[in-house]
């Protein structure tokens, strides 16, 4: 048995070389909808895998790609939310969860890579080592912010650009999860928020001109009531705005 393993790596790692490009690139834009690409090309080696991934995916419409030696398929989907990203990923998404916040949600996404477990004898390693250099099987995950935590093993463009390299997982065998935890920003409350602040502060000023400028007394003490009321609420919001923003994501 041990020789003929040794046999199919060997063949394996002369067939080949360069023989697949499998790649996952998912995009969370920051209005929280994903945009998911997939792309799975090799050479003739691999043809009935590449056929056998088309037809798991008919339901996308896989468009037929050639790039160089290499030919495959590849399709694109569009979704509303992360929530509808994850139903229909299926088995791929080992979990997800979002905790809903004024200014952000924040969302962890887990991802699961496995294949059966190989049973590689010491002297087939360097084949096996041959086959990943040049196999490629990467899922990218593109973000609109620089994420809380994560597992990537690669990160780019100021840290929002995560990848991961999966083809060990595919060829050794075994099971790998892709951790990532993130926060999609409110930009319409937090305006609002900007905005009442704003009013705060410019009611502050108003009233605090005004008491300064009033000779009655009685009126110049109402004045300044008001001046400390919007003061008071300035400063109230600027502090509960920093601890929810500040606050450890759960």
């Amino acid at each position: 048995m041990k020789k003929i393993l040794l046999a199919a790596i060997i063949l394996l790692s002369l067939n080949c070389a360069g023989c697949f490009v499998a790649e996952a690139d998912i995009i969370i834009t920051k209005d929280g909808r994903v945009i998911n690409h997939n792309k799975f090309i090799g050479n003739a080696a691999v043809i009935r895998q590449i056929e056998d991934w088309k037809t798991r995916n008919e339901r996308f419409d896989p468009t037929p790609i050639v790039e160089g030696d290499l030919q495959g398929y590849e399709y694109a989907t569009d979704y509303p939310d992360v929530e509808s990203f994850v139903d229909a990923e299926g088995d791929t998404v080992k979990d997800f969860s979002r905790v809903t916040g004024w200014f952000f949600d924040s969302c962890k996404l887990n991802l699961i890579c496995s294949s059966a477990p190989a049973n590689v004898p010491p002297e087939a390693e360097f084949m096996v080592q041959s086959v990943l250099n040049d196999a490629v099987f990467d899922v990218a995950l593109q973000l609109p912010y620089v994420p809380d935590n994560h597992n990537a093993d690669e990160v780019s463009a100021d840290g929002k650009f995560l990848q991961w390299h999966l083809a060990p997982v595919l060829i050794r065998g075994g099971e790998k999860i892709l951790t990532v935890q993130f926060r999609l920003w409110h930009a319409d409350k937090i305006a609002l928020t900007a905005a009442i602040e704003l009013l705060f502060i410019a009611a502050t000023i108003f009233f605090l001109i005004k008491a300064r400028a009033e000779e009655s007394p009685d009126l110049g003490k109402d004045l300044r009531f008001k001046r400390n009321v919007f003061a008071g609420l300035s400063v109230a919001l600027m502090i509960v705005s920093a601890c929810m923003i500040l606050a450890p994501v759960p």
